[in-house]
């Protein structure tokens, strides 16, 4: 059966009707574990990026990154500085600039997240027949993910 390319719209309707599938799954473990680590969505989203950085940005680099303004950024830091999650320090060769990295409990926290996700999706890939588990996972192949994008 040939199936006609979707317009970007539909593939977009699609998408967004399997994510809410998806988050569904998992919705009120995901709130359960968001209350228990004390994490608000912009923190979570600014602790993502953070694992996924190779450097340790400025708080603008990092609001930049995230795409909200300086004041939202620097008070997700302050949050997530208080919980252990980031560490700021000064910059080697400027004092006035204050680096960020995410700590071992930041990680961690990201960790136990992913892991729920995780098996969240894999409820949903339970649900599936063998058919549609192989033409999803035909479909995924090389589309970009944050380890080859």
């Amino acid at each position: 059966m040939q199936v006609s390319p979707a317009s970007t719209r539909e593939l977009a309707e699609n998408l967004l009707a399997l994510w809410k599938y998806v988050a569904r799954e998992a919705g009120g473990e995901f709130a359960d574990l968001m209350d228990e680590l004390d994490l608000s969505l912009p923190q979570l989203k600014t602790l993502e990026i953070m694992c996924a950085r190779t450097s340790s940005p400025s708080v603008k680099e990092l609001s930049e990154s995230v795409g909200c303004s300086l004041a939202n950024s620097s008070r997700s830091v302050d949050a997530l500085v208080r919980r252990g999650f980031l560490e700021r320090r000064e910059d080697e060769h400027d004092r006035r600039i204050k680096r960020l990295t995410v700590t071992d409990a930041g990680r961690a926290a990201v960790a136990r997240i992913d892991s729920l996700r995780l098996r969240g999706l894999e409820r949903v890939a339970e649900n599936l027949s063998v058919d549609q588990r192989t033409r999803l996972a035909e479909a995924l192949d090389g589309l970009p993910t944050t380890t080859n994008a």
